[in-house]
């Protein structure tokens, strides 16, 4: 993701957005952003303190090929844009696993745990 312009803005119904910038499809009307995604504030009623969770606009379980994103169109005057924000390292990253988790590395079932001696054998 570091060649990825992450945008945010507040669509027309008030929620925060989070998302890719599609630079080549973006214009002074529309503004295109792959893999929109929800930005919901909850408050933690155990701690008091708030928590961030970050919510697909559209789930990829719903694509037929899974690793492609979805592009959506925001018309600009129905938005609020915000200035560039720079974002606390974790915002991304959380945002990166959504979209591009890395692969579950299953162990192999045919190699068997490896020995491990407790005392010296040669007495």
């Amino acid at each position: 993701m570091s060649d990825t312009t992450l945008t945010t803005f507040l669509d027309a119904i008030g929620r925060t957005i989070i998302g890719e910038v599609v630079a080549e499809q973006t214009n002074q009307t529309i503004l295109a952003v792959k893999n929109p995604a929800l930005i919901h504030i909850v408050p933690n009623a155990n701690t008091g303190q708030i928590q961030l969770q970050i919510l697909p606009l559209f789930f990829r379980e719903f694509l037929a090929d899974k690793d492609e994103g979805t592009v959506w169109f925001y018309n600009r005057d129905n938005i609020t844009e915000s200035a560039p924000i720079a974002y606390d390292f974790k915002l991304p990253a959380q945002y990166t696993q959504i979209f591009n988790p890395s692969p579950i590395i299953v162990p192999s079932t045919n190699s068997e745990p490896p020995t491990i001696k407790l005392f010296d054998d040669g007495q």
